[in-house]
């Protein structure tokens, strides 16, 4: 296939080289004495620019000729708005706030968007892995792209650690229990709060904004860190039927089938597992467990993230009773356990 026919497939590129190229543009020219001389005209043109010519450009050649979904629209429109707000001076700002006024609910139209078509999702194929019905539902609005598995995993994040608290576990076998996790996440939470309190007091004595900046950071770490922990909680790996549906928070994910398991050992040493290809599933301590494959499977990580393994290595918190039911739903394929 031609780089000709790869750029046509997939337009993506092609918008980041050419709003990255407009937005450097837009970075030099404000720095000119030219735009000095028409400041207002200048920023008039470059914010019409990155916030309806761009789009208008997007629209004629990816969203009319299908390769994307109408909905991309808005998160272009929203990025351009917050763009053209930090490159263009604050006093020629008149038609960027007036943008800022249609850019701010527009968030709030593609996450009801997304929710809509994940409960029809839901309604349609009944139960199941509610990240799945995400990513589904975004590839179904965005276009199946690596923009759709960013917005799929923030969604992801925020369902988890919004919801469920009190919500039981699923049956399945999950390796953040026995040490401690939950205590850990606790711990980590409250010292990213105080930390988080003093820095923004300290860095405001310099920047306002950019104190606000370091604290929505801590507060999205604190975000995914409870998000983690609920996929943790919620989405245990679990045997069904001839398929291992692997599950490591939002961390990792997989099904794989049954029959390409090749061997089920008992680690001893690290070297046995610390090597390419081998994923590791266990929190703080080291895996006890390699499960090898007879040929290489995929699995799916963060933000449309996947990868390539042929073994996992796993700590399950019932490491004894994990083994038992793995060999039990596979027992032609896997040798005996040498210890």
């Amino acid at each position: 296939m031609s780089v000709m026919t790869k750029a046509r497939a997939n337009p993506y590129p092609l918008l980041l080289l050419g709003g990255g190229g407009l937005a450097l543009l837009a970075v030099i020219i404000v720095r000119t004495q030219t735009f000095a001389a028409h400041p207002d005209v200048l920023a008039w043109a470059f914010t019409c620019d990155l916030t309806i010519s761009l789009p208008l450009l997007w629209w004629l050649f990816a969203v009319r000729t299908g390769r994307a979904g109408a909905v991309t629209l808005i998160p272009l429109f929203v990025i351009g708005v917050g763009i053209a707000a930090r490159i263009i001076p604050a006093a020629q700002h008149s038609f960027v706030d007036q943008l800022r006024y249609i850019a701010a609910p527009l968030d709030l139209v593609t996450i009801a968007l997304v929710i809509r078509r994940v409960a029809r999702i839901r309604r349609i194929d009944g139960s199941g892995d509610p990240v799945d019905r995400i990513e589904r539902a975004c590839g179904e609005i965005f276009g199946n792209s690596r923009a759709a598995a960013m917005v799929a995993f923030e969604i992801s994040i925020a369902y988890y650690a919004f919801s469920g608290w009190w919500k039981r576990p699923a049956a399945g076998f999950t390796v953040h229990q026995r040490n401690g996790w939950a205590t850990l996440i606790g711990v980590l939470v409250f010292l990213i709060g105080v930390e988080s309190i003093g820095a923004h007091l300290v860095v405001q004595m310099w920047s306002v904004k950019a104190a606000w900046i370091v604290t929505t950071l801590d507060l999205y770490g604190v975000l995914w860190l409870l998000g983690d922990y609920q996929a943790l909680r919620l989405r245990p790996t679990r045997i069904e039927g001839d398929t291992l549906f692997l599950s490591y928070g939002l961390r990792w994910r997989g099904a794989i089938p049954l029959a390409a398991i090749a061997a089920i050992e008992p680690l001893h040493h690290e070297a046995e597992w610390k090597r390419k290809g081998v994923l590791k599933v266990a929190m703080l301590d080291e895996p006890r467990l390699l499960i090898r494959f007879a040929t290489p499977q995929t699995v799916h990580g963060l933000a449309g993230i996947s990868r390539t393994i042929d073994a996992i290595a796993i700590l399950a918190d019932d490491d004894s009773g994990f083994e038992a039911a793995l060999r039990a739903a596979t027992p032609a394929s896997c040798p005996a356990a040498t210890s």
